[in-house]
C-alpha cells in the first residue's frame, strides 16, 4: 500500500504534467517523496513507498565505469560510511523481481510521459541483470514514445533531452522499431534547431554525431537530410573560428566523416581552420604553457590522420618542428608555489647522528652504507603514500595532467590514476624524492665538513667498480664537487655512474656488448643495462628492486629526473649549475661504492 500523501502527490503529476525544474529534475520527485514520508513520524514506509523513492534516485547515463552495474543507470551518491567503505545509494542489491513488476505496472498506467519513462526504462535496464531475461518489448515503446513526448513538449532541461533522445534513439535500434527510428531521427533534428546556440557546444553538433557518425550504419538518411547536417556545421564553423574551443568541437566532427568518407581535400582544409584558429588565438601569446597546449592540441589530431592521409603526415611531420623551435618565455608563465615546513634542530641532528655515528662507530665506509641505504626511497613506502593522497584528494587525479619539460617541451600526457597508474607513480616517486632533497643536501653538508676530498677520492679508488677507473678523472670528479663546483662535477658523475653500472654487468656476467651492422660490437647503452633486474636483485640483495628503481628515476626515465639522458643530449642544462642534480649523482655513485667482490672461501 502507498502512504496516502505519496499518493496523492503522485496523482498531481499525472494530472498537472509540468517541466521538470533542473537538470536530472527526477531527483526533485524523490525528494519530495522522502518529505512527505519523514513527515509522518508514526509512520512505517512500505515497499511501495520506497520503491516510489528509489525510481527518482537512480541517475541516467552514469557514465562511471567502475561502478561495476553494467547498466544505464547508477547510484545518485556513493559515500563512506562509518567503516570507511564506499557504499552505493540507491544500491542495486535492493532491486528484485517484485520491484521491477511494480514498475513496469506504473509504467503502463501512469499520464505522465516523465514517470512512465523512468518507471519502464529501469525495468528495461535491470531485467537482464536481475532477471537474467529481457524486459517486455511494450516498455521499449513506452520509454521512446514517452522521451519523444518529453523533448517535443520541452519537459526537461534541453541537456537532459538531449540524454533522453539518445536514450529513445539507441532503445528504437535496439528492438529494430524503423518508424519509432525515423519518429526519434526527427525530433533530434528538430531539438537541435531549437535549442542551438554558437556559445554552447553541449548544445549543437548532437545531431551530425549521432544521426551520421555514430548510428550512420542504422538510422535512414536521405540526401537532402545529410546535407543539410553536414551544412548547418560548417556554416556554424564560420562563425564561431575565432573561438579556438567552439571551433575544436566543430572540427572534431567534421574531420571523422571527412575521414570516413576519404576525402582528403576537405579533411585536411577544417584542419587547418583548427590550426589557423589555435596558433592565432591572443592567449596563446601571453602565456608559454598555453602555446605549447595549442600546438600539441592540433599536433595530435593531424597525428590521427596521419597514417591515413599524406596530408595529415605531412602536417605532422611539420608541427614536430614547429614546437621544437618555439621561443618561449617560461618565466613569464609559470609560477612558483613554496610551502614552508618547520623542521626541529633536534630532528635534524637525530638524522645525521643516524648516518654519521657516534665513537667508533664513524668510519667512512660504515657512514657511507648507512648515507646510501637511509637516502635510498623505498618504493613501497612510495605508493602507500601515493594511495592515500588518491584516497583522500581524488579530484587531483581525475583530469589529464601535461608534464613539460624544463625546456618547454610537451613529453607526457598522463589520464586518470586508475588509467595511467604506473606515469603517475613515477610522477609522483620524482616529487617524492625532491622533497628528500633537503636531507640529502644537510647529508653532503656534513661529508664535506668531516672528509676531505682526498679521503673521499681514496675511498672510491679502492671501491670494487671503480678500481680501474682513470685515478685522475676520478680525483677531478670529486674534487670538482667538494668544492661546489656543480656544473662541472654533475657532467664528471654521469660517465664515472654509466662505466661503474657497466662494470657491474659486466662482472656478473651480463651482456654488455652487442653485434652491429659493420662486423664489430656496440655497447649497450644505460637505458638497457638497467633493464637487468636480476643482476641488481642479485648485487643489491632485497634492496635490488629498490635500487633499480631508484637508478631509472634519476638517471634515465622522461618522468624521473633523466639526469644521465638530459646530460648526454644537452637538454634542461641550466639544471647541472644546481646542487640537487650533483648531490644525487653522488648518491647514486655512493651505492655503487657498495659493491664487493664476493669472497670464494
Amino acid at each position: 500500500m502507498l502512504n496516502t500523501n505519496v499518493k496523492n502527490y503522485l496523482e498531481i503529476l499525472d494530472k498537472e504534467e509540468k517541466p521538470l525544474a533542473s537538470f536530472h529534475g527526477e531527483y526533485d520527485f524523490a525528494k519530495e517523496i522522502k518529505k512527505i514520508l519523514a513527515e509522518d513520524k508514526d509512520y512505517t514506509a512500505t515497499k511501495e513507498d520506497m520503491a516510489e523513492q528509489m525510481a527518482f534516485d537512480f541517475l541516467a547515463d552514469y557514465q562511471n565505469d567502475n561502478s561495476g552495474w553494467g547498466t544505464y543507470y547508477g547510484p545518485m551518491f556513493v559515500l563512506p560510511n562509518n567503516e570507511g567503505q564506499m557504499v552505493e545509494y540507491p544500491s542495486i542489491k535492493r532491486i528484485d523481481s517484485e520491484l521491477l513488476e511494480y514498475w513496469g505496472k506504473r509504467a503502463k498506467e501512469t499520464k505522465n510521459h516523465i514517470l512512465s519513462s523512468r518507471y519502464a526504462d529501469l525495468v528495461v535496464d535491470f531485467s537482464s541483470k536481475i532477471l537474467n531475461k529481457g524486459a517486455d518489448i511494450e516498455l521499449f515503446r513506452i520509454i521512446i514514445d514517452s522521451n519523444i513526448t518529453i523533448c517535443e513538449k520541452s519537459l526537461a532541461d534541453p541537456l537532459d533531452c538531449k540524454t533522453k533522445i539518445k536514450r529513445g534513439l539507441i532503445l528504437s535500434i535496439q528492438i529494430k522499431d524503423q518508424d519509432r527510428i525515423a519518429k526519434t531521427k526527427e525530433t533530434i533534428v528538430k531539438l537541435e534547431k531549437k535549442v542551438a546556440t554558437d556559445d554552447k557546444p553541449g548544445l549543437w553538433g548532437f545531431a551530425f554525431r549521432w544521426l551520421i557518425l555514430d548510428f550512420g550504419n542504422k538510422v535512414l538518411l536521405n540526401e537532402d537530410e545529410k546535407s543539410e547536417l553536414i551544412n548547418v556545421l560548417e556554416e556554424r564553423l564560420k562563425r564561431v573560428e575565432k573561438n579556438t574551443w567552439l571551433a575544436e568541437n566543430a572540427v572534431s566532427l567534421l574531420a571523422e566523416y571527412y575521414a570516413n568518407e576519404k576525402n582528403e581535400k576537405d579533411l585536411m582544409r577544417v584542419l587547418s581552420i583548427l590550426e589557423n584558429s589555435l596558433k592565432t588565438d591572443t592567449r596563446t601569446d601571453s602565456d608559454a604553457l598555453l602555446k605549447v597546449h595549442a600546438y600539441e592540441q592540433i599536433h595530435e589530431i593531424y597525428r590521427k590522420y596521419a597514417n591515413r592521409f599524406p596530408e595529415a603526415e605531412k602536417s605532422n611531420k611539420r608541427l614536430s618542428q614547429e614546437i621544437g623551435q618555439l621561443d618561449l618565455d617560461w618565466t613569464k608563465s609559470l609560477k612558483e608555489i613554496s610551502v614552508e615546513t618547520k623542521i626541529k634542530q633536534e630532528d635534524i641532528d637525530n638524522f645525521l647522528d643516524g648516518i654519521f655515528g657516534k665513537g667508533e662507530d664513524n668510519k667512512l665506509e660504515t657512514i657511507m652504507a648507512r648515507f646510501s641505504v637511509s637516502s635510498l626511497p623505498k618504493k613501497e613506502a612510495v605508493e602507500k603514500q601515493l594511495k592515500d593522497i588518491a584516497s583522500k584528494h581524488p579530484l587531483q587525479f581525475l583530469c589529464t595532467t601535461q608534464i613539460i619539460s624544463d625546456d618547454g617541451i610537451p613529453i607526457a600526457k598522463l589520464s586518470t590514476l586508475d588509467e595511467d597508474y604506473n606515469n603517475h607513480f613515477q610522477k609522483y616517486a620524482l616529487q617524492y624524492i625532491q622533497f628528500g632533497s633537503f636531507f640529502l643536501s644537510l647529508t653532503m653538508d656534513e661529508f664535506k665538513k668531516r672528509f676531505s676530498k682526498q679521503v673521499i677520492t681514496e675511498y672510491f679508488e679502492k671501491s670494487t667498480l671503480f678500481e680501474n677507473e682513470d685515478k685522475d678523472y676520478l680525483k677531478r670528479a670529486i674534487s670538482a664537487y667538494w668544492d661546489n663546483d656543480y656544473l662541472i662535477s654533475s657532467h664528471l658523475f654521469n660517465p664515472l655512474i654509466e662505466s661503474a653500472i657497466r662494470e657491474l654487468i659486466k662482472n656478473c656476467d651480463g651482456i654488455i656488448l652487442k653485434p652491429n651492422n659493420i662486423d664489430g660490437y656496440d655497447r649497450v647503452l644505460l637505458h638497457a643495462l638497467l633493464k637487468n633486474d636480476d643482476i641488481f636483485q642479485n648485487v643489491f640483495s632485497k634492496s635490488g628492486h629498490n635500487v633499480l628503481f631508484y637508478f631509472r628515476l634519476v638517471l634515465t626515465e622522461k618522468l624521473g629526473m633523466n639526469l644521465r639522458n638530459d646530460f648526454a643530449h644537452g637538454f634542461g642544462k641550466k639544471k647541472f649549475f644546481g646542487r640537487d642534480a650533483s648531490d644525487r649523482l653522488f648518491h647514486v655513485l655512493a651505492l655503487l661504492s657498495l659493491v664487493k667482490k664476493k669472497s670464494n672461501s
